[in-house]
């Protein structure tokens, strides 16, 4: 691609609140979004046609594990338990090609789903070698990342505590670079875990000023966190499905976001935490958790927050009036999560909660080019009334024809680029193969 690209003639979901939705081009210069508008005069520029498309912001997803990538369908039934029992011991046979194998697979994939920026959550970090190869597998596949370095070991440890953070610290200095599409962010110990050195590790990444983020998968973490002082905006929690309440004002006051993982937060668990967050005005945002049980599809995981949010609204509504009919009548809040809102945090929200708003999140003229144009499909819908329910509603990965990343494409006419499917499965059966000997 030359420096100058302009996209045409597409149904335009801006995420920016002064240009809203529109018919019409978006110029990109050197990687940057120039021009949103009807007609733009973009002589010179290599042109991408996208009659018959939807152009929306990039999917950013708040919370995933790419090191999984390589076992997928290990886990296919969270209910057993057999994620903690089974597949977290198998780390200790990882290499750090398997990290790498992991996450560049994982990477291609999810950029096949539209989603344009991963939070790769990175428990496997076995020595000083694992971290880096992740990185490298990220930056090849060319998708837009903040690596999340955990601190969360498993036994046996061979990574003593001293030696972690000044790993820790030479990943931040040697790949976090704001201007590019690598940042660096900390994985703090869980409450209920090891924990043995949770201050030390939020007060680590506080200094390199970085964001982090907690699991929270026991009822009053929230409140012994917040006894020890350590809420705040840069520290996301991650599941919650137990915490209470009193402890969402707590995070509200304290502006602390919540990232729930929709397939693994509804097998069998309380689900009714992210109506609670929203009502008391905790930002939430979603992301798909473990490739080991499901697809890293995130606009796949928004389909099933929708169906899911949908049931519990009609439920609650049940509960506390009568309902005459299917449906409980719509009110101020009720329902929910609509499509354009569940669009909305996978892409403003998630820039927001992660610190990234000045670079993406919505196609405003300044922010990066990561875009993606999805098919409207073939089957008739030449008029579409609301872009995000098409999207969402009416569309299937198959329709995603275009995603670009920092304005370079990664996948076009429905094609990856860049990409070698046999190369791949080659690397999955060598890690494979490594891990489950």
């Amino acid at each position: 691609m030359t420096g100058r690209t302009v996209i045409r003639g597409a149904d335009i979901v801006t995420m920016d609140g002064a240009l809203g939705d529109l018919i019409g081009d978006i110029l990109i210069e050197d990687g940057a979004i120039r021009a949103v508008g009807p007609s733009l005069d973009a002589a010179g520029a290599e042109s991408i046609d996208a009659t018959g498309m939807i152009a929306l912001p990039g999917i950013i997803d708040a919370h995933t594990c790419l090191w999984q990538t390589v076992l997928r369908g290990y886990v296919p039934d969270l209910w057993p338990g057999k994620y903690y029992s089974g597949l977290l011991p198998l780390r200790r046979h990882y290499t750090p090609d398997d990290n790498f194998n992991s996450a560049y697979i994982g990477a291609f994939e999810m950029l096949s789903y539209g989603t344009t920026t991963v939070v790769d959550y990175c428990h496997n970090i076995g020595n000083p070698d694992y971290a880096p190869r992740s990185l490298e597998a990220l930056k090849t596949a060319g998708i837009r990342h903040l690596f999340t370095y955990s601190f969360m070991t498993f036994e046996p440890d061979d990574f003593p505590s001293a030696a972690r953070f000044e790993d820790a610290r030479r990943i931040h200095d040697r790949y976090h670079d704001p201007a590019g599409i690598t940042t660096i962010g900390f994985g703090i110990d869980s409450i209920g875990g090891l924990g043995r050195d949770l201050e030390l590790q939020l007060e680590f990444a506080r200094k390199l000023g970085a964001p982090s983020c907690i699991h929270v998968n026991e009822a009053g973490t929230i409140d012994r966190l917040n006894a020890m002082g350590l809420l705040g905006p840069d520290l996301l929690a991650i599941h919650g499905n137990l915490i209470g309440n009193p402890e969402l004002e707590t995070m509200a006051k304290a502006r602390m976001p919540l990232c729930f993982t929709p397939t693994a937060d509804t097998q069998g668990t309380p689900a009714d935490v992210v109506r609670r967050a929203f009502d008391r005005g905790v930002d939430v945002v979603f992301g798909c958790d473990i490739p080991c049980s499901i697809a890293s599809d995130t606009l796949g995981q928004l389909r099933v927050m929708y169906n899911v949010q949908g049931f519990l609204d009609g439920a609650i509504e049940r509960s506390f009036s009568t309902v005459l009919g299917r449906r409980p009548a719509v009110r101020p809040g009720v329902p929910l999560l609509t499509p354009r809102k569940l669009i909305e945090t996978a892409t403003v929200t998630a820039a927001r909660v992660l610190g990234l708003d000045s670079v993406v999140g919505s196609l405003t003229p300044g922010k990066r080019a990561d875009i993606v144009l999805v098919r409207k499909g073939p089957f008739g819908d030449s008029v579409v009334d609301d872009a995000c329910a098409h999207v969402l509603l009416q569309t299937s990965p198959r329709d995603i024809d275009t995603v670009m990343v920092d304005g370079k494409l990664r996948m076009q006419g429905g094609k990856l680029l860049d990409f070698d499917a046999a190369a791949a499965a080659k690397m999955v059966r060598e890690s494979r193969a490594r891990i489950l000997q």
